[in-house]
C-alpha cells in the first residue's frame, strides 16, 4: 500500500475496531449494563476490600452478568490481541530494517496472559464470593488478579506504542 495516510488509518483502525466491537459484544451477550462503579478490569490496581464493594454494588443479577462476561471475556483477548499483533507486524513489514518478531510482539504476548490470568482469578473469587460470601475470598489472589490487571493495562497501552513507533517508523523508510 503506497499511500502512508491510508495505511496509517488501516493499521490503527484494525485494533481499535476489534476491541471496541468485542467490548460491545461482551455487554450485549453478558447481559451487563453499566456497573455501578468501575468495573476490576479498567483499574489499575485493586484491594479485596474494594473487589467485595464492586460485586456488591452489582447486586445478585449484575454478579450473574458478571460471571457471564468474565466467561466471555477468555475469548476476548484472542480478537484484540490478534487484530494488534496483526497491526504489529503489518507495520513491521515495511520497515528496511525491522526489529524481531519477538521484540514487536512480546508486551501484546504479555497482555493477553495477564487478561487471562486476571479472567480466571476473577470468575473464581466471584464463584467463592456468590457460594460463600466475602468471607470464602482468598486475598492473595485478588492482589495476584490485580497485579494481572495493571501488567494487562501497561503492556496493552506499551502495545499500542510500539505500534505507534513502527508507523512512524515506516514514514521514515
Amino acid at each position: 500500500m503506497d499511500n502512508p495516510f491510508l495505511k496509517t488509518t488501516l493499521l490503527l483502525l484494525l485494533p481499535a475496531v476489534a476491541f471496541l466491537a468485542g467490548a460491545w459484544l461482551l455487554l450485549k451477550l453478558s447481559g451487563r449494563g453499566e456497573p455501578p462503579q468501575k468495573p476490576l478490569n479498567r483499574r489499575f490496581g485493586y484491594s479485596l476490600s474494594e473487589t467485595v464493594s464492586y460485586w456488591e454494588a452489582l447486586g445478585s443479577r449484575g454478579r450473574s452478568a458478571e460471571r457471564r462476561i468474565l466467561e466471555l471475556d477468555l475469548a476476548f483477548p484472542l480478537l484484540y490481541g490478534g487484530a494488534l499483533a496483526a497491526s504489529l507486524l503489518l507495520a513491521r513489514s515495511s520497515l528496511k530494517n525491522p526489529l524481531p518478531v519477538a521484540l514487536i510482539l512480546a508486551p501484546v504476548a504479555i497482555t493477553l496472559l495477564a487478561d487471562w490470568t486476571e479472567n480466571a482469578i476473577h470468575l473464581n473469587q466471584l464463584g467463592r464470593y456468590v457460594a460463600d460470601g466475602q468471607s470464602a475470598l482468598q486475598e492473595s489472589w485478588i492482589r495476584v488478579a490485580s497485579t494481572a490487571t495493571a501488567l494487562k493495562l501497561s503492556f496493552l497501552t506499551v502495545s499500542w506504542l510500539m505500534l505507534a513507533y513502527l508507523i512512524f517508523r515506516s514514514w521514515k523508510s
